[in-house]
């Protein structure tokens, strides 16, 4: 601006004896014609080349200034006729109507009414509002001053009502304030604080709403009085109409989409919404749907995979697991055995503290130091293990298990084993030797009770192994085999120290029949077991 104002002095020159209200104008207008010729124009020609035109020039100044086009062209054609002379407005000529002019002054006349005094300084505001012959600085001080004069005047006056509060309204009026609905209790509160003639000051500050809220809500009561914040319940007809349409919408939740002709296997709230408009011949928003999924109790949910047998006796092998566990007589024992492995030594990843930002690095491929593998039996009554660790997993690593149980439990009258359905469990050398133990009467008397096929979450001694992998394995870099082994013999031995210490059952719901379910055993339930 400083820059344009030393460029044209010679022409501002010309205007300097104008009055402000007429030359500061001229200057603007000026200015912006400057501007437009001679920085704006070459712009848009090197931009636009042979497609530029000065009309589209002018319009695209004009939008981006905010000047109606047409008044930018009648500044262009008044300078080129009689130059920046002619942008001088005529602020002052027409003044007949309102106002005149007496040595440089304005007058006018003002009534002041006695029971009102402030309507006279309204009646000023107007008239500095429309005056066009006073400068615009001292115009924009003015009526901030009176705005900010009316606006603290109105809020610290005093509300009033038209009509007191008769008692029954007063009474009303505090249980809705007391109420848990918002908008009632901020209702409420107003008109009483009215009532008791409190600023409204005071009043948008208890009720933290807007001044023009609070004005709304007195002139509703004013005319309706209680009915103007009386909670309003829901029409019978209308509760009946939602009833209904929350028990069509279910009613077509239960059925595939593919019966209203709808190519898609899952519901959406749009596929919903269709299929109702298809059933029933009335249209349904999707918000509508959602809304009435939302009210009840339904809710999506993905699918779970779980573990399942599809062994034909599932229903008859698991009564009698069951029966056998539930019925042990006094020193008979029950053993869940498994094989585990085998496990490579190696560096293992797993849940760890990190400061955040990172992460730790385990190698894709790494060359194993070795493998662990061993066979377990989980003593039921006592929750009690034994181990043996194992070369293989053949029927020889079972016999010697079993050779170690019969040795620790020679005391016991009778032991049930059960494991499940492998080929190696049925082995001839396994049968034979259970057959030869039994023949030759030694201590304890061992039957088998095998788990149905693929049923490994019913074996209780699979959660004491995904606990001795969170504990040992994860997380873990042993040098050679032996490390690993003797971090496993060392959780099994402290585990059994800690039940010895604690007598509790291996197992939870898998003793108790009666909260047994055969048809919907979860998967992973073998944890809870």
């Amino acid at each position: 601006m400083e820059t344009m104002m030393v460029k044209h002095a010679s022409l501002l020159e010309l205007i300097r004896n104008e009055p402000d209200y007429n030359r500061i104008p001229a200057m603007k207008h000026f200015f912006l014609l400057m501007d437009f010729e001679n920085r704006f124009l070459p712009l848009q020609r090197e931009q636009h080349g042979h497609k530029f035109t000065r009309s589209k020039a002018v319009t695209a100044y004009c939008g981006l200034r905010g000047i109606p086009e047409r008044t930018f062209y009648r500044w262009i054609v008044i300078y080129r006729e009689r130059g920046i002379k002619g942008l001088v407005p005529k602020y002052g000529k027409k003044t007949k109507r309102l106002y005149h002019r007496k040595r440089n002054k304005l007058t006018a006349t003002i009534a002041i009414d006695i029971g009102d005094p402030l309507r006279c300084l309204e009646t000023v505001q107007k008239i500095i509002e429309r005056c066009k012959l006073i400068n615009p600085k001292v115009k924009e001080a003015s009526l901030l001053l009176l705005k900010h004069y009316f606006t603290g005047y109105r809020r610290a006056s005093q509300l009033s009502l038209n009509l007191p509060l008769s008692d029954d309204e007063i009474e009303t009026l505090k249980r809705y304030k007391a109420g848990i609905h918002k908008n009632h209790c901020k209702k409420a509160t107003a008109i009483l604080m009215a009532n008791e003639h409190q600023t409204l000051l005071d009043t948008m500050e208890k009720t933290q709403s807007a001044e023009g809220t609070v004005y709304r809500w007195l002139r509703n009561f004013n005319k309706d009085h209680l009915e103007s914040i009386k909670v309003h319940v829901h029409a019978p007809a209308k509760e009946k109409e939602k009833a209904e349409r929350q028990t069509r919408v279910i009613d077509i939740v239960h059925k595939m989409p593919s019966l209203y002709g709808i190519n898609r296997t899952t519901w959406t709230y749009g596929a919903i919404a269709e299929a109702y408009q298809k059933e029933y011949g009335t249209s349904i928003s999707v918000s509508k749907v959602q809304g009435v999924i939302h009210s009840t109790d339904y809710s999506w949910r993905r699918a779970r995979k779980v573990l399942t047998s599809p062994d034909p006796d599932y229903k008859i092998k698991v009564e009698k697991l069951l029966n056998v566990l539930q019925g042990l007589k006094e020193g008979e024992r029950f053993f869940f055995i498994d094989e585990v492995g085998p496990y490579q030594v190696k560096k293992y990843g797993g849940r760890v503290l990190m400061p955040k930002g990172q992460t730790p690095e385990v190698p894709e491929y790494q060359k194993s130091r070795g493998k662990i593998q061993f066979v377990a039996a989980l003593e039921a009554v006592t929750n009690q293990m034994l181990w043996l660790f194992t070369p293989d997993k053949t029927a020889v690593s079972m016999i010697a298990l079993f050779e170690k149980i019969v040795q620790d439990y020679t005391d016991c009258p009778a032991a049930y084993f059960t494991w499940d359905a492998i080929s190696v469990h049925s082995a001839k050398s396994i049968v034979a030797w259970i057959t030869a133990h039994n023949t030759a009467g030694k201590s304890p008397r061992i039957e088998v009770v095998p788990l149905p096929s693929k049923s490994q979450f019913l074996n209780v001694i699979e959660a004491v192994f995904g606990g001795m992998k969170k504990a040992i394995i994860c997380n873990s870099d042993y040098v050679t085999p032996r490390d690993m082994q003797e971090a496993i013999a060392r959780h099994f031995e402290e585990r059994n120290q800690f039940y010895r210490e604690n007598p509790k059952k291996a197992g939870n719901k898998i003793w108790d029949k009666q909260k047994f379910d055969f048809d919907r055993l979860a998967g992973g339930l073998f944890k809870k077991m």
